[in-house]
C-alpha cells in the first residue's frame, strides 16, 4: 500500500507544482528540477502509482516535441487534522467547492477567512455570472475585487451582503480589471499581495502572472 505522505516530498512535490501550471515531458521537468531523467522517470513512475498524475501519449508530433506529456490526474487535498479528539489524514478529491474554500482558508489573514466564507455562501447562487473573486487582506480593511460581465447582478447581490468586520467589495468588469492590473491601478495595484479564491477559467490568475513576471 502506498504510503501518501511520501509522496509529498520534496522532489515529488516540486514535480506536482509544475504539472499544476502545464503538462511536462519528463525532459521538460528535470530541466527544471535541475535533475536526472532516469531520477525524474523514477518519480514520476511513482506518483502516477498513487494515481496523482497521469502520463498521455501523443501520435503524430513533429520532431523535436515531446511524445509524453504529464500531468495532474484530478485536484486533489492532502488533509492532515491534529486535534483534540480528532488526528486524521486523508487526500480528498476536490469539488468546485472543495477547491474555493481551501483557497480561503491559505489566506494569510486568519481573520478574513469568515468573512470571505460567509461571502461566497452568499454568491454561490449567482456564482455562474462570476468570472473571478481575489482579496488583499495584508491591511485592517480586508478588500475584496469581483470580476463579472454583469455588474448590476452582482453589485445588487454584494448590497444584500451585510456582516460585522471592515472590509471593501468592488465589482469590476474584466476587462476593466485587466487594464488596471497593467496599469497596477487600485484596487489591484499591490498584485504581490493579492490572493486569488475562486477563478475557474484562471483568466485572473494568467493576467496576474503575465504582469508580474514582465516586471
Amino acid at each position: 500500500m502506498i504510503e501518501l505522505a511520501n509522496m509529498f516530498t520534496e522532489q515529488k512535490w516540486s514535480i506536482l507544482k509544475s504539472l499544476s501550471m502545464k503538462s511536462y515531458s519528463p525532459l521538460q521537468l528535470a530541466e527544471l528540477s535541475n535533475t536526472s531523467i532516469a531520477n525524474i522517470s523514477q518519480q514520476l513512475r511513482l506518483l502516477e502509482a498513487a494515481n496523482l498524475v497521469k502520463k498521455e501519449k501523443i501520435s503524430n508530433r513533429d520532431k523535436g516535441k515531446p511524445r509524453t506529456l504529464f500531468s495532474l490526474s484530478d485536484d486533489y487535498a492532502y488533509l492532515v487534522s491534529t486535534m483534540n479528539n480528532f488526528a486524521q489524514k486523508r487526500l480528498i478529491k476536490l469539488t468546485n467547492h472543495h477547491e474555493t474554500i481551501l483557497r480561503i482558508w491559505f489566506v494569510d489573514n486568519i481573520d478574513a477567512h469568515y468573512t470571505l466564507e460567509r461571502l461566497y455562501w452568499h454568491l454561490e447562487p449567482n456564482l455562474s455570472l462570476i468570472n473571478s473573486i481575489a482579496v488583499d487582506s495584508s491591511k485592517p480593511k480586508i478588500s475584496i475585487i469581483i470580476l463579472a460581465d454583469d455588474l448590476k447582478s452582482i453589485k445588487s447581490r454584494c448590497d444584500s451582503f451585510s456582516l460585522d468586520g471592515d472590509y471593501s467589495i468592488t465589482v469590476l468588469k474584466p476587462s476593466d480589471a485587466f487594464r488596471r492590473i497593467n496599469q497596477l491601478k487600485d484596487p489591484l495595484s499591490a498584485l504581490d499581495r493579492l490572493d486569488i479564491i475562486y477563478d475557474p477559467k484562471g483568466q485572473l490568475t494568467t493576467s496576474i502572472q503575465n504582469k508580474l513576471e514582465s516586471h
